[in-house]
């Protein structure tokens, strides 16, 4: 971008302090059309130009712009027949950063899948993969499950891989991403609200259930019928239905919902509630 056009980009910015009511429209028009062009750009300049915060209105505005891209781009997402999770997992990272850049997740997970590969080669079977990744990911990586969320940036994807810090969903995506980089029959089951992680060895025709929220504890099938009976539920569903793309990220709008809900934060809400009928949809 030229000298000019971060000029131009400035100027902009300060139109959006005092013109907003009148000039609303026509200005978040032209911020969006630079934000589209180049969207480092304007993150940089407004960097830049509001060192230590920028005025209310023009963070509005620009979130506002990014918000209603999101809508798109997740219609784009469910229309596909088998959307991947970590596309999904990006977009939704954009509601909480609206600059959040594809390789923020890929890279991470690829610098840790190339650190598990000489170990996981060598397993000879599922419980000691199990037991690997749990290491991996609590001892070594020091990741941490955060029994309560209360803030929605910690549903962020990429700000989990950075802090280390998350709910038990982003554990258990941790999980699923990392295994199926190595070709192992993986998903996610939802038991009785408890998210587990469901691994399968086909070949013997076994399950593994994994519990992202007591640092990768492995269970058997009658500890989870057990954990169902204690929830005062008569009918015992089927474990191992698995959460597809589309019903992993509907939780996480979910989940946003709720901890939105109790801020009674109503601008947000308004766009997570739309995010949410898309994806039903």
């Amino acid at each position: 971008m030229t000298q000019a056009d971060n000029s131009r980009l400035k100027a902009l910015f300060k139109l959006m302090e005092t013109e907003t009511d009148q000039y609303g429209p026509l200005l978040k028009q032209a911020l969006a059309s630079a934000i589209k062009a180049n969207p480092d750009e304007v993150q940089r300049t407004l960097e830049e130009e509001f060192a230590s915060s920028a005025p209310r209105a023009v963070v509005h505005m620009l979130e506002e712009i990014c918000w209603e891209d999101l809508a798109t781009a997740l219609s784009y997402f469910n229309a596909k027949i088998n959307p991947n999770l970590e596309e999904g997992l990006l977009l939704l990272a954009k509601f909480t950063s609206p600059t959040t850049q594809r390789g923020v997740i890929a890279k991470p997970l690829e610098d840790m899948a190339q650190e598990l590969r000489p170990a996981l080669l060598n397993a000879t079977d599922y419980p000691e993969i199990i037991a690997l990744l749990g290491r991996f990911i609590f001892e070594i990586k020091q990741f941490q499950t955060i029994p309560a969320i209360s803030d929605i940036r910690d549903l962020s994807f990429p700000r989990f891989l950075q802090t280390k810090r998350g709910s038990a969903l982003t554990v258990a995506c941790l999980y699923l991403c990392l295994a199926q980089r190595f070709g192992i029959d993986v998903d996610l089951v939802d038991l009785a609200g408890r998210l587990l992680v469901h691994m399968r060895d086909s070949k013997n025709a076994v399950s593994y259930l994994i519990d992202p929220l007591d640092n990768g504890k492995q269970l058997c099938e009658e500890d989870c019928r057990a954990y169902i009976r204690s929830r005062g539920l008569t009918h015992e569903p089927d474990l191992f239905t698995p959460l597809s793309s589309r019903l992993i990220v509907r939780r996480f709008i979910a989940n946003m919902i709720y901890i939105l809900n109790k801020m009674h934060d109503t601008r947000r809400l308004k766009f997570l509630r739309n995010y949410l009928e898309i994806v039903k949809n």
